[in-house]
């Protein structure tokens, strides 16, 4: 039986940037994974950011990309329980086995309704398979909200993607739109001094961390 699973960005590459090596590596162990984008990018990108997303999804081998097409920067005008249908849809459609999407902490308004989103629609249901959730860190989103603890990324799983940071690499370079300069944290070097910082955390050359919002030892 394939076994699913679901990875839920506000915007077009916010998906890979916290999580492309992790992906990477559950694919080539046998993983089917499925992109879903709740909001549209920005509007000067908007006639072509679509299918760089899609180029850059494939890149990794994910099986497709859902885009959602809310406005950008809209999502709080959005109602929760509108956009909480949409995602247990897709929920119900690939019965997935673990979610990864943004931390709660992140300054862009989007990535905080996603994640509100998605954690209403993962809910535990009775009849329902469990689902783990784990949530990524967004580069230029999550390190610039204030350190309170309500806020702050608190790394707690780590994964080497020592592996896979060039998969991950060559998977942004088709959004290379939304890459800025260094030291902009969004940018190719930004992301590789994130992944060093994480690896020397859990004794590894590269590794992608995420706070776990929920796990299940089946």
């Amino acid at each position: 039986m394939e076994e699913y699973i679901l990875i839920i960005g506000a915007h077009p590459d916010d998906e890979l940037l916290g999580s492309a090596g992790t992906i990477k590596r559950l694919i080539n162990e046998g993983y089917k994974v499925i992109s879903i984008i709740t909001a549209l990018g920005r509007k000067e990108e908007a006639h072509h950011i679509q299918q760089l997303g899609e180029r850059a999804n494939q890149e990794l081998g994910i099986e497709k990309v859902i885009f959602l097409e809310h406005t950008n920067l809209e999502l709080e005008c959005v109602p929760l329980h509108k956009l909480v249908k949409e995602l247990e849809h897709f929920i119900h459609v690939y019965q997935p086995s673990k979610i990864f999407t943004h931390h709660y902490g992140d300054i862009n308004i989007d990535h905080q309704k996603t994640f509100q989103a998605v954690l209403t629609a993962a809910r535990p249901l009775p009849h329902q398979k469990p689902i783990e959730l784990l949530t990524f860190e967004t580069l230029s989103s999550s390190e610039w909200e204030r350190n309170t603890a309500d806020k702050l990324f608190k790394p707690n799983y780590f994964v080497n993607i020592t592996d896979t940071m060039d998969a991950k690499l060559a998977a942004l370079h088709h959004y290379d739109v939304e890459m800025r300069d260094y030291p902009h944290p969004r940018s190719y070097e930004g992301v590789k001094h994130l992944g060093r910082v994480r690896g020397m955390t859990a004794g590894v050359e590269y590794a992608e961390a995420f706070e776990v919002i929920r796990r299940i030892w089946k």
